[in-house]
């Protein structure tokens, strides 16, 4: 059996994991894609070398500034790891806010063919030059079964949606519902999910923190070795640091900025889980050691 732990930036479930880990002799697997960049361990708020020093960790740091993340590269990284950490009579806990990550582990990934960069671009250039509105209609009139199961405002999905049809002449759909799960093994799912003034506190009060221990360095070291459209530039407060060095805004704009985008974030990491996620353990508070306890009651059970 192993674990799954996620939910919205900022709200403990790092915390969470660690404490879970030394309780049951675990082993920590990442599922956030941006804790995979090697460069930005203060931005993404990956493990300390404290924490790595008491509980063994897995895939933090293990890509390349220009490397793609995607969640069927990851999903088979998962896989292998979790094997490993099991064979080893160790308990896996996989603990992330990814969505599309643990959706991939627990249900699997649609058999869709690979697209074509050529497609990529043409589709990115599309969505670029057309408002949100006009690309969605772009999208269904290529592809009009999705009308009924993709909002305007889900670009990313309508992007990939297009993308799909231009590449293999089929809807997404057809490939949708043909996935098998890549793991056999029992799991428990837990969501953190506090409530939404106790959420804007941890973002607020993070975001100082990063700040203070080098964030602002790691993107100045980011500038000098990459455009701001390269992968791992798409972290939380990389575009902001981004205007504060090249004196566009204020520090304290720039704290304000940050708190903003990550609460907007958390916000869409939060919408996922309540309503992707079904039969999963809720924990509101995850210093709360009365709610935590029913993990190892759950496993025990």
């Amino acid at each position: 059996m192993y674990y799954i732990i996620g939910g919205p930036t900022a709200s403990g479930k790092s915390k969470l994991a660690l404490w879970l880990a030394q309780r049951v002799d675990g082993e920590i697997i990442n599922a956030d894609s941006l804790q995979l960049y090697k460069n930005i361990p203060v931005l993404s708020a990956a493990p300390d070398a404290k924490e790595i020093s008491e509980t063994r960790h897995h895939l933090f740091g293990i890509y390349h500034n220009d490397q793609v993340s995607t969640a069927k590269a990851w999903a088979e990284l998962a896989k292998i790891t979790i094997e490993d950490v099991l064979k080893r009579h160790k308990t896996p806990i996989v603990v992330g806010g990814t969505g599309m990550y643990l959706n991939s582990l627990i249900n699997g990934l649609s058999p869709i063919p690979e697209i074509s960069n050529e497609i990529k671009k043409t589709v990115r250039e599309t969505k670029n030059n057309l408002t949100r509105q006009d690309f969605y209609e772009y999208a269904i009139s290529h592809d009009p079964s999705i009308k009924d199961h993709l909002h305007p405002n889900d670009g990313q999905r309508l992007n990939r949606a297009l993308e799909v049809i231009l590449q293999t002449g089929k809807s997404i759909l057809y490939f949708q519902g043909k996935s098998k799960p890549s793991l056999d093994e029992p799991y428990l799912f837990t969501v953190v999910l506090p409530e939404k003034e106790l959420l804007h506190k941890l973002i607020n009060n993070r975001t100082v923190r990063m700040l203070e221990q080098g964030a602002i360095q790691e993107v100045q070291a980011l500038r000098n070795s990459v455009s701001l459209d390269a992968p791992v530039c798409k972290a939380i407060g990389v575009k902001e640091i981004w205007k504060y060095l090249e004196e566009e805004i204020t520090r304290d704009e720039l704290i304000s900025l940050l708190q903003l985008a990550t609460r907007q974030y958390a916000k869409r990491q939060t919408t996922w889980f309540k309503n992707q996620v079904s039969n999963a353990v809720l924990i509101t508070n995850p210093f709360d050691t009365t709610q935590i306890n029913q993990l190892i009651q759950r496993k025990s059970a």
